[in-house]
């Protein structure tokens, strides 16, 4: 039975491998190219994986973009969630919490192609919407650590609502300037902040 399972293992070790590589491949092909102009096989020979082991694992090209769509997702929310320095008050949280967001798109093409591109199907970015929940959470989070917060009605909505207007801004950003631009980020904190401020007085206690 051992080497059974050990063949078992090493095929799902490279099926892990595989599906990495392709992924790897899409990030890539996004820094150089347009949604509309890569196909399923460009990822695989840029992989250096047969085309039929690709549409193994994916259907088609939209499988995959759905798949790394949700990955960008999550290493964005690994970067919500590190650890802060104390700040000021929480409008300087929510600063450095777009920041890094920023930070995560200049560094990822792909993220903002799929996050943000007119080229993305709408079922995709829906997935990006549906993680802005758990952002918005690390968000309430974020603050909560180093501040005590008013109690106030849908309170997860409301933070769900200031993500979405950032995430508003990042988009306006790339359609009208093709990326997103420094200006644009602070005109994203500024639209979330005042938001914020309809529900949390400027000076908060410390925890």
């Amino acid at each position: 039975m051992q080497p059974t399972r050990s063949r078992k293992s090493s095929t799902q070790a490279r099926g892990r491998a595989r599906r990495e590589a392709l992924l790897g491949a899409a990030r890539t092909l996004l820094t150089e190219r347009t949604l509309a102009q890569i196909e399923l096989s460009d990822v695989a020979a840029l992989a250096g994986i047969p085309k039929s082991s690709a549409y193994y694992f994916y259907g088609d090209i939209h499988a995959l973009y759905a798949e790394l769509a949700a990955l960008h997702d999550e290493e964005l929310n690994d970067a919500f969630a590190a650890p802060m320095p104390r700040l000021k008050d929480w409008e300087a949280v929510i600063g450095l919490l777009i920041d890094r967001a920023a930070d995560y798109f200049f560094e990822n093409s792909s993220a903002c192609q799929l996050m943000f591109g007119p080229q993305t199907p709408p079922d995709i970015k829906w997935i990006s919407r549906s993680a802005d929940k758990t952002h918005s959470a690390v968000f309430e989070e974020q603050i909560d650590r180093q501040f005590l917060m008013p109690e106030f009605p849908d309170r997860d909505r409301v933070f769900f609502r200031a993500v979405e207007a950032t995430d508003l801004m990042f988009g306006l950003s790339i359609l009208e300037f093709g990326a997103l631009t420094e200006r644009m980020v602070e005109e994203a904190k500024i639209m979330a902040c005042a938001y914020l401020r309809v529900y949390i007085p400027p000076i908060l206690p410390r925890r």
